[in-house]
């Protein structure tokens, strides 16, 4: 999920060739994500490559006068991305959160939350699938789901020998695609008013809300995802990257044995449990005063939500959590509050690379949007295209669009309004199952994409590095949305029903974990 993105500066729309000069909406406006991408997979270093993304679209915007591209990407692109409302809210909330979690860590009552969850979750798989349905509870928002099951999750999958990359695969797999499909979270009235628009500018008088809820079984990636996930953590296998970065974690020492404090540090785990329960609630009652507030007496609960502005709920949540976890650390003298407030700002320390990397992708994302990559994208689809293809060439094209911008609110946003009416024009009776596949498709895109807000947020809120958790999340990514394209989106464009596809691709998951799979703990870990 991103905030909407600020207007360009008028600094970067006073260079006249542009645009024909430049070939804007051809080839040219995916340099910027190619070089991005590419140097992010070759030098594993990505708030570098973000930053030659980001240099060469300037370029691009200002006319290719490199001095004036340069001052560009400080001002206004960097400050205008930073000072955005939208921006702010997440910044802040992140801060918070890790802060709150910090002073929890430091007050021993994160270990002694550890203590008590392992005594149920004593194995790696009860550990893994703790985690996996920690993800499903936090469902209202995948920025929420990022940060708090990840940061919440890790010393347990840390005492467990569980690698951080695998954590931020259960995170990063149960935040979007959870959200996106969850009945009340903070992306249904997006998507459900994208697709009123959508139907009334197409002269289809069907209710939207009803639309949607029909499609819902349709939307492959997502439950996909889901089920794959899921499967990954009860059966314990891997395959690839994740394959080696599990046999590693099994002969180092635990990270959180080695962070441990001295005997006797634990403290109350009530110190962990109330800020963290009181950060979901307070973010949840903020939605719905909000969205009451602002909703008419007979609104339904989508309208509610959609009603609510989700950053400032949550951002409502993070201070109640942070308020809370310094209070009561101080009030039972687990630290003092000059202790309290140390812990808070190593916390929020912690998050400045990440935080920078975010900023980079949104003025990344703010580019090529400037760029129009994506009506370049969306032009290939061509005028005239066989109905029961439809579905798969807008999931297609959207998880493109999503890779390369790293966000899937801006995709849903292109392609709606484009896909829906282009469906009954085409073919009415897959106009459904052609909704259903741009929301898909925005998904996988943004869940393969190493740019991608959930991407980094993640591998944040995990302590995973970035490019780990890209290269090791990929290939579960890349299997899941060739799953949602031979048994969902090619056999629904043909008439196949939801009930029968859903589930022959968790079938199909399963299938795929048992021949390419491996338990780490069988091959042993890895020589030192």
């Amino acid at each position: 999920m991103s905030p909407p993105a600020p207007p360009l500066h008028p600094l970067l729309l006073e260079a006249a060739p542009w645009p024909e000069a430049v070939g804007v909406a051809g080839p040219l406006s995916l340099l910027p994500v190619l070089l991005a991408i590419g140097l992010a997979l070759w030098t594993r270093q990505v708030l570098v490559s973000l930053g030659a993304g980001l240099l060469m679209g300037a370029t691009l915007l200002v006319g290719l006068r490199p001095h004036s591209a340069l001052l560009a990407v400080v001002d206004p692109l960097i400050i205008d991305t930073i000072a955005d409302r939208g921006h702010v809210k997440v910044t802040l909330f992140s801060l918070f959160i890790a802060a709150t979690v910090a002073v929890a860590g430091r007050s021993g009552a994160t270990r002694a939350l550890v203590d008590r969850v392992a005594a149920r979750a004593t194995s790696r798989r009860s550990g893994m699938v703790a985690s996996w349905l920690a993800g499903m509870i936090v469902f209202f928002d995948d920025y929420a789901n990022c940060l708090v099951v990840g940061a919440g999750m890790r010393p347990l999958t840390d005492r467990l020998r569980i690698s951080r990359e695998k954590l931020a695969f259960i995170v990063d797999s149960t935040a979007a695609p959870v959200a996106t499909v969850a009945l009340v979270s903070t992306w249904i009235g997006f998507e459900v008013g994208l697709i009123a628009d959508a139907l009334k500018a197409a002269g289809q008088p069907i209710n939207a809300y009803s639309f949607f809820m029909e499609g819902l079984g349709y939307r492959f990636y997502p439950w996909v995802a889901i089920a794959m996930t899921g499967l990954v953590c009860w059966t314990g296998r891997d395959f690839g990257p994740m394959l080696e970065a599990e046999r590693r974690a099994l002969r180092q020492p635990s990270a959180e044995q080695a962070a441990a404090p001295q005997a006797g540090a634990a403290g109350s785990l009530w110190l962990a449990v109330v800020p963290i329960g009181a950060m979901v609630a307070v973010t949840a009652i903020s939605i719905g005063v909000q969205g009451t507030a602002k909703a008419t007496s007979r609104a339904a609960l989508f309208e509610i939500i959609g009603g609510a502005d989700g950053y400032d709920a949550m951002l409502h949540g993070s201070i109640a959590g942070l308020l809370l976890v310094l209070g009561l650390t101080v009030a039972s003298r687990a630290l003092d509050l000059n202790g309290a407030l140390h812990a808070a700002l190593d916390g929020a320390r912690e998050l400045v690379e990440p935080l920078a990397v975010l900023f980079c992708a949104w003025g990344l994302s703010k580019v090529i949007g400037e760029l129009k990559a994506a009506d370049f994208v969306i032009g290939l689809l061509g005028d005239r295209v066989p109905g029961w293809s439809l579905p798969t060439l807008v999931f297609l094209i959207g998880a493109v669009i999503s890779f390369a911008t790293g966000t899937s609110f801006g995709t849903m946003g292109v392609l709606i309004p484009l896909a829906v009416p282009l469906a009954f024009q085409v073919d009415p009776s897959v106009a459904m199952v052609t909704t259903a596949a741009v929301l898909s498709g925005a998904v996988w895109g943004d869940h393969c994409s190493p740019i991608s807000d959930t991407t980094i947020l993640s591998a944040t809120g995990s302590g995973c590095e970035l490019g780990a958790h890209a290269r090791t999340q990929l290939p579960y990514a890349l299997a899941g949305g060739v799953i949602s394209v031979l048994l969902g989106t090619l056999p629904a464009g043909l008439g196949a029903p939801a009930w029968l596809l859903l589930p022959l691709s968790a079938l199909a998951c399963g299938a795929l974990l048992r021949l390419a799979g491996r338990r780490a703990e069988d091959l042993g870990p890895l020589s030192a």
